[in-house]
Parts: C-alpha cells; sequence; structure tokens
C-alpha cells in the first residue's frame, strides 16, 4: 500500500478494522482497507497530524493536529472531515483517547503543558487541566477514572483524576518520556 509519505501514527478502527495512517508532511490522513491492500480515503487535515482515535463504534475519528493547533473529527463512512475544534491558544496537540463511554476526548497539547476536555456530542473544548511540561503521549486507566500523562520536557508522568479534573500526582520517569501503555493484570 502506498502513502505519500511516511507515516506518523497508526490506528485501527474498531467498527470496520480499516487502518488509518497520519502523514504529517502534507497535513493528509490515509484508511486502508487491510483485506483489499489498498487506500480507500485520502483525507486533508493540514497542521501535521499526529495520532488518531476513534469512537468505540468506529464511526468517528478524531485527529489532533500539531501545527495547526486544532482536532479533526472525521466520518469515517465517507471518510470525510466533518469539522476543526479548535484548541486555545498555545496547544500543540499530539495524542488523544476517547472516554470509556465515548462523551469525552482528551488530548494532549505537548508545550502547552495541559490536557483539553472535549465534549464529543457538542464537539467544544469543556476544559483544560494542568499537568507537565511537553506533555506527548496519554492513556486511560483501565476503569476510565484516570487518565496518564508523558511529560517530555518534566520528565515525568501525570496522575489525572478524570472526575474533579485535577492532576493528582507526578510520578519521576527518566528522560524524556514521549508515551504510555496501560497493561491490565489478570488474576
Amino acid at each position: 500500500v502506498k502513502v505519500s509519505e511516511e507515516p506518523e501514527g497508526v490506528a485501527v478502527n474498531p467498527g470496520n478494522g480499516e487502518v488509518y495512517a497520519t502523514c504529517e508532511e502534507k497535513g493528509e490522513v490515509f484508511a486502508i482497507n487491510p483485506d483489499q491492500q489498498r487506500v480507500v480515503g485520502k483525507i486533508d487535515v493540514g497542521g501535521r497530524p499526529r495520532s488518531v482515535v476513534f469512537t468505540s463504534d468506529g464511526t468517528r475519528g478524531f485527529v489532533p493536529s500539531e501545527a495547526g493547533g486544532y482536532v479533526t473529527v472525521i466520518d469515517t463512512a465517507s471518510h470525510k472531515a466533518l469539522t476543526k475544534i479548535q484548541l486555545p491558544k498555545g496547544s500543540l496537540p499530539m495524542d488523544c483517547v476517547t472516554s470509556k463511554d465515548g462523551k469525552e476526548l482528551y488530548v494532549s497539547t505537548g508545550r502547552g503543558d495541559t490536557i483539553v476536555v472535549i465534549d464529543t456530542i457538542k464537539n467544544e473544548v469543556v476544559t483544560t487541566i494542568e499537568v507537565g511540561n511537553r506533555v506527548w503521549g496519554i492513556a486511560l486507566s483501565p476503569d476510565g477514572s484516570k487518565l496518564y500523562t508523558a511529560n517530555g520536557s518534566s520528565n515525568d508522568v501525570s496522575v489525572v483524576d478524570l472526575k474533579t479534573r485535577k492532576e493528582l500526582k507526578r510520578i519521576k520517569a527518566g528522560d524524556g518520556p514521549w508515551g504510555i501503555a496501560i497493561v491490565s493484570a489478570t488474576k
């Protein structure tokens, strides 16, 4: 499968199994059908797209664009951009994750040092939560009550309580952490 440049972020749509690849140089997102091994959609989002995440049913995708300071909402059936949600000034969005119920989207803002909370029904910014410096990768706890952020410049991980919208603590994590993975242990 040929895309126009090296992909930045790759994710699988849980609704239909299509693979989405963000390509930052030209601001494009490619939808790929893995069975047919071909591109089935190209979405121009601009602004250096960094990652993509989907609603649990896969009907919508969200793409943060670092240079644009916004998140593009994608209709995955038509492979079209529906709208762009402008983030607060100074936001350089990097990563995003949806809440367990799909009603909120959490977006890391890079050098903005915050998590932006977006209402996914209204496609509007609800609030921001201050975290460590240069927040990059983020992940939800298995129960969806906490958000963990990798803070590259402050060399730590923030633990955020999503109910109170407050950073609970920071955990030292070596030099330049950029990603988070949550592993749920089974007994």
